[in-house]
């Protein structure tokens, strides 16, 4: 018989430890070969002796029980679970924050009143913000100043109560109004001497009167002797009425009439017009006149006599009535005395 009728033939009887055909032996008792039928590594040696397990056995002391009872939660970030279901609740540390169900009310009404608070800040600075815009303050001229309607009324008493003789009386009485006599209003006029033509000028603006009297006849001083000294301090006084007027009062021009000596009638006046002062009007009154006024027998010896005299005398006139047609006015005639 030959080989082909000996049946099929397998080159392979299967893997180790598979039954093969009957009477073949066992691949890997052949010997080796070209074509590869012998395995070269025994698969039995690739598994470990020992084997783990996969996965690790329980915690001997922990009870799977509960853990195959036990329910698997998420965290509940809405708060809509059961309390059952929610899990028990983390520790709270010692002295951890913990916020109270009102916190965000607190919270509100204090972001409210901080709110309020930065308004009213914001209030009080707009308001003293507007009343600086109404101008910067007036700046300091002198320590008193009138009040109220009658300004030149003020000024005269505030004035002539600090003029005095020597034996303490006050030096005179003045007083204040308007440029008018008998209750005629007057317009001023300057007659030029007649060495340079003596010509007339009408003086416009508005003018204050001031009158001073000694109470003496015809409003003379009574006592006392007229001196230099004590015609420089009438002056004075004259200078300080009219610095108070144009300061304080709208007036253009200011007329002081001076006492007549003893046996003479009122005949001499000071007649100032604002911008004759102008430079001591920017300045305060205590740079002209010293604060207090001195006495007939000092005048001389104080720090303001030749200011006094520098100022006040190209203002020196006499003066003289008119009345005006229709006798609805008058004309305060005014001449220099040099």
């Amino acid at each position: 018989m030959s080989s082909y009728d000996q049946g099929p033939q397998h080159d392979d009887p299967g893997l180790p430890g598979e039954p093969g055909p009957p009477d073949r032996p066992d691949p890997r008792l052949r010997p080796d070969d070209p074509a590869g039928t012998k395995p070269r590594v025994d698969r039995e040696s690739l598994v470990p002796a020992i084997r783990e397990p996969l996965v690790p056995d329980p915690d001997p002391g922990h009870d799977q029980t509960a853990d195959t009872d036990a329910e698997v939660v998420e965290p509940d970030e809405t708060g809509l679970l059961p309390d059952r279901l929610r899990g028990p609740a983390p520790p709270v540390l010692a002295g951890a924050r913990t916020d109270s169900p009102h916190t965000p009310r607190f919270q509100f009404l204090l972001g409210a009143l901080f709110a309020v608070g930065l308004a009213a800040v914001a209030a009080v600075v707009a308001l003293a913000m507007q009343g600086k815009r109404t101008g910067p303050p007036e700046p300091f001229w002198s320590a008193w100043r009138p009040h109220g309607g009658d300004s030149p009324a003020q000024i005269a008493q505030h004035v002539g109560q600090h003029y005095h003789l020597g034996t303490g009386e006050q030096l005179v009485v003045v007083t204040g109004g308007p440029l008018e006599i008998a209750g005629l209003p007057m317009d001023i006029v300057l007659q030029q001497p007649v060495s340079q033509g003596g010509s007339f000028f009408k003086v416009d603006g508005k003018g204050v009167l001031y009158r001073m009297c000694g109470l003496g006849p015809q409003c003379s001083i009574a006592a006392g002797k007229p001196s230099t000294e004590r015609g420089l301090l009438l002056r004075r006084e004259a200078l300080e009425l009219a610095l108070y007027t144009f300061r304080y009062v709208d007036a253009d021009n200011v007329v002081v009439f001076i006492p007549p000596a003893p046996g003479k009638k009122p005949s001499q006046a000071v007649f100032f017009r604002r911008s004759d002062v102008g430079k001591q009007l920017e300045q305060p009154l205590g740079s002209t006149l010293t604060r207090t006024a001195p006495l007939p027998s000092t005048m001389v010896h104080s720090p303001d006599a030749q200011s006094v005299y520098r100022i006040t005398t190209p203002h020196q006139f006499r003066f003289s009535f008119s009345q005006a047609n229709g006798d609805q006015s008058a004309f305060l005639i005014l001449k220099p005395l040099s």
